[in-house]
C-alpha cells in the first residue's frame, strides 16, 4: 500500500502556507540583501511559466539590478524572447563544447538584462558535468547581483539533483494560477526537500511600492 501518498490535507497546508507574489513583487523580494544571488525558476506549465521568468529578469533589470537569465529549458522559450538574433552560443556550448565563457553571454533586446541562452551544442554524457555547471553558476554570481535560471517544464525531481550542489532560491512560475497544480508542485518539492518555495503567480502586476 501506498502509505507515503499524499492526502488532501496535504495539499491544503502546502496551499495555505505558500509565499505567492506577482512578478513584481518577486524581483522585489530578490532586490532584498537577504536573498541569495542565484534563483532558480521551475515552470510546470512549460512556455507560460517561462515567459513570467523573462518578465522576472526585466523587472530586475528596471530596479537597477544587474541580472542574467540561464536558459536551461527544453523549448528555448526564454531564448526566443530576449535573443536579439538566432544561433547563439549559449549553456549548451558552455558544458558540452568548447566555446569560451564570454561568447555566451548576451544582451537582451528589450531591457539591461543579459542572457546566456540555449546554445547550439548537442547535450552529451560527459564526466564533471555536474562541476562545470556549477563553476560556471558561481562565476555568474561573483559577476551579477542575481543569476536566474529559468529550468522550464523540466522533471523535478531532476533538477533538484543539480539544486543539491547549489545554494539557491527556488521559485515557481505558474502566472496561470492553477492552485491545483500549484499544490501539487509544492508538495512534490517538499518531498524532495524544498519548503521554502516562492510562487510568482498573476501577470507583471503592481504590487511593488514606492520607495
Amino acid at each position: 500500500m501506498a502509505e507515503h501518498a499524499p492526502r488532501e490535507d496535504d495539499f491544503d497546508e502546502v496551499t495555505q502556507d505558500r509565499f505567492s507574489l506577482s512578478v513584481n513583487g518577486v524581483a522585489d523580494f530578490l532586490s532584498m540583501r537577504s536573498a541569495k544571488p542565484t534563483v532558480s525558476l521551475l515552470s510546470p506549465s512549460g512556455d507560460d511559466g517561462s515567459t513570467a521568468s523573462v518578465m522576472l529578469a526585466r523587472s530586475i533589470a528596471e530596479l537597477g539590478r544587474s541580472v542574467v537569465l540561464v536558459d536551461m529549458t527544453v523549448s528555448g522559450c526564454p531564448t526566443r524572447l530576449m535573443a536579439q538574433e538566432t544561433k547563439l552560443a549559449g549553456i549548451s556550448d558552455l558544458l558540452f563544447g568548447e566555446t569560451p565563457f564570454g561568447e555566451t553571454i548576451h544582451h537582451d533586446r528589450l531591457s539591461n538584462a543579459h542572457l546566456v541562452p540555449q546554445g547550439n551544442a548537442p547535450p552529451v554524457h560527459t564526466a564533471g558535468l555536474i562541476e562545470r555547471l556549477t563553476m560556471v553558476l558561481n562565476a555568474l554570481a561573483d559577476t551579477y547581483d542575481t543569476v536566474l535560471l529559468e529550468f522550464g517544464a523540466a522533471d523535478i525531481e531532476g533538477v533538484t539533483t543539480l539544486l543539491k550542489y547549489i545554494d539557491t532560491e527556488v521559485v515557481l512560475s505558474l502566472p496561470d494560477g492553477d492552485d491545483q497544480r500549484t499544490a501539487e508542485t509544492l508538495l512534490e518539492l517538499r518531498t524532495l526537500g524544498y519548503s521554502e518555495v516562492v510562487v510568482m503567480s498573476g501577470s507583471h502586476s503592481a504590487d511593488r511600492t514606492a520607495a
